[in-house]
């Protein structure tokens, strides 16, 4: 007998919307996120997939845990990352703090049930608008490295004309658009259109094949996509085979007074402090400031034939006294350049071809958003004049606040080199604090702060070898209390870390990195003798159980 037919009902309209909406399943969606996910973390999932854990438990972890994720598979509007240890703002901070009135905060949104929901009695009178209402604009959303430069001079750039490293045209526009994006903003060496107006056209007056390669070196260490970028001795990398080519034309052209060669060497001072090798590293500089004076460089009376030439002479005098003068300032030492340039700043709302703009945009944005980086400069150019004139250190009370607010939105992932120094500023600080028999509440304060600065420079150090030291220094001055919640906290690999320990490359650097009072102190505050004293420490000792202070 035929099998008896059964009638199905027809689905109706809605439930075939309804079917295909969620026809992705858990599965594909992991599948998917294997695709887009670096290499890392797309291992770390298969790990866990191995462990025999569920596909719902890892994606909900993903979801929860991982902005690059959410960028990656469907952006979100709005992300903040946790803090690793306590997730919640400790109380010392919450009470009449400024900055918790912000509109970074956004307040109403971070507390945990339970918690007062006003930081502070200002917030009464003068709250931020809630972000829900669209008040708010993408970079006070979204992390910083989510967004990508627009730039339409880089988008056909033939790079590989200046440079015999590499022929990847694709790759190399990348890696100047994440330089651009972030690090650009700190060092500002040369002013980026005129760079871009001559790699394209083949000049020389403000492009040259030393100034690429240098600056691809550096932008090497921004790109997330390099798992080793860190290694700067390792041969099998770009950023050591860029840095080679660089110092090879350096050699040659070192004593030739250009533009370029002095935006040069601006950069590779910059390269050699976050590898931990400012000693090598202050030699470009110091050739950079000779062959300034030999071009008058600082002087606005020498004629140039042409606007575009002044304009590029003007830019390149501030950016070399900016950064001799932070560099004075970091490393307790009268800058050379004693006087700013005689070059008048303008005003950035009226020539903003003078300084440029980056244009950046960010996901699920229809629109750009300028970076102001004009009125940044000016801003800066004229705290260095003040900073140039002192020269002595000076840091706010509210550097802890500040490395938090930073992390809620940008995490520490990518490539920031500023970071690195309030970071270790505000551990020596909660180090001392905590040394002083601190308990209670306040202990788990200082606890929650060095825990997050420690985890800072632990993600920094996958860029740099700079963080890679500041990290062992770091931990070696831990108690075994805070050395056993450091572990548990951020789950370090034992493995990984002997690894990193074979790996360790020689520092020779005179940066104090903590604030230094008198300059008698200063041989027991600097780099190279912290990694020798404390590098080692708190490696192969097991971390005995954190007190308990409830």
């Amino acid at each position: 007998m035929a099998p008896r037919l059964h009638s199905a009902v027809a689905a109706c309209t809605e439930c075939r919307k309804q079917k295909t909406k969620y026809q992705a399943t858990a599965h594909e969606e992991l599948f998917e996120l294997l695709k887009a996910l670096p290499s890392q973390e797309a291992h770390d999932i298969l790990n866990r997939i191995r462990d025999g854990t569920d596909v719902v438990t890892i994606l909900n972890h993903v979801r929860a845990g991982d902005v690059l994720v959410q960028m990656a598979v469907e952006p979100e509007t709005r992300f903040r990352y946790e803090f690793p240890y306590k997730s919640e703002m400790p109380q010392d901070y919450v009470q009449n703090n400024p900055y918790l009135d912000s509109i970074i905060f956004e307040a109403t949104s971070l507390y945990a049930a339970g918690q007062s929901s006003t930081p502070s009695a200002s917030s009464t009178t003068n709250s931020a608008p809630n972000s829900t209402s669209g008040a708010y604009e993408s970079l006070y959303l979204k992390p910083f490295h989510a967004s990508g430069v627009i730039e339409p001079q880089l988008s056909n750039a033939k790079i590989s004309w200046w440079t015999t490293v590499c022929q990847d045209d694709v790759l190399m526009r990348d890696l100047l658009g994440v330089f651009f994006r972030c690090e650009y903003h700190f060092t500002a060496a040369f002013q980026k259109d005129l760079f871009l107006e001559d790699l394209v056209a083949r000049r020389r007056d403000f492009c040259s094949a030393l100034l690429v390669n240098i600056m691809l070196a550096y932008s090497c260490v921004c790109y997330p996509r390099f798992s080793n970028r860190a290694e700067y001795w390792n041969t099998n990398t770009l950023v050591y085979r860029f840095l080679a080519e660089a110092k090879r034309i350096w050699e040659l052209e070192a004593t030739e007074a250009h533009i370029t060669t002095i935006q040069a060497g601006i950069l590779f001072n910059v390269f050699h402090n976050l590898c931990g090798l400012d000693e090598i590293g202050q030699a470009y500089r110091i050739q950079a400031i000779s062959l300034a004076h030999q071009l008058r460089l600082f002087d606005s009376s020498v004629y140039m034939h042409n606007h575009r030439m002044r304009n590029g002479r003007a830019f390149t005098a501030w950016a070399l006294f900016n950064w001799e003068t932070l560099v004075g300032f970091s490393f307790l030492f009268p800058p050379l350049l004693k006087t700013p340039p005689d070059w008048p700043l303008p005003d950035p709302s009226k020539e903003t071809g003078f300084y440029g703009e980056v244009w950046v945009k960010y996901p699920l944005s229809h629109n750009l958003s300028p970076s102001y980086f004009g009125q940044v400069f000016k801003a800066r150019s004229e705290f260095r004049i003040i900073m140039n004139e002192y020269c002595q250190a000076a840091f706010s009370e509210g550097s802890q606040t500040l490395v938090r607010l930073y992390y809620l939105r940008h995490g520490f992932e990518a490539m920031d080199l500023f970071i690195v120094i309030p970071l270790m500023l505000a551990g020596y600080e909660c180090i001392d604090a905590i040394s002083e028999q601190a308990t209670g509440p306040r202990l788990e304060a200082l606890r929650s702060t060095l825990i997050l600065i420690a985890k800072g420079l632990y993600n920094q150090r996958r860029n740099h070898y700079l963080a890679e030291a500041l990290f062992r220094v770091i931990r070696g001055r831990m108690r075994q209390e805070e050395l056993s919640l450091l572990k548990t906290t951020m789950r370090l690999d034992d493995d990984e870390e002997d690894e990193r320990r074979h790996m360790a490359q020689a520092v020779r650097s005179h940066w104090p990195v903590s604030v230094v009072k008198k300059k008698e102190d200063m041989n027991s505050h600097i780099l190279k003798n912290l990694v020798e004293t404390y590098a080692h420490l708190n490696v192969d000792e097991e971390p005995a159980p954190a007190e308990d202070t409830e």
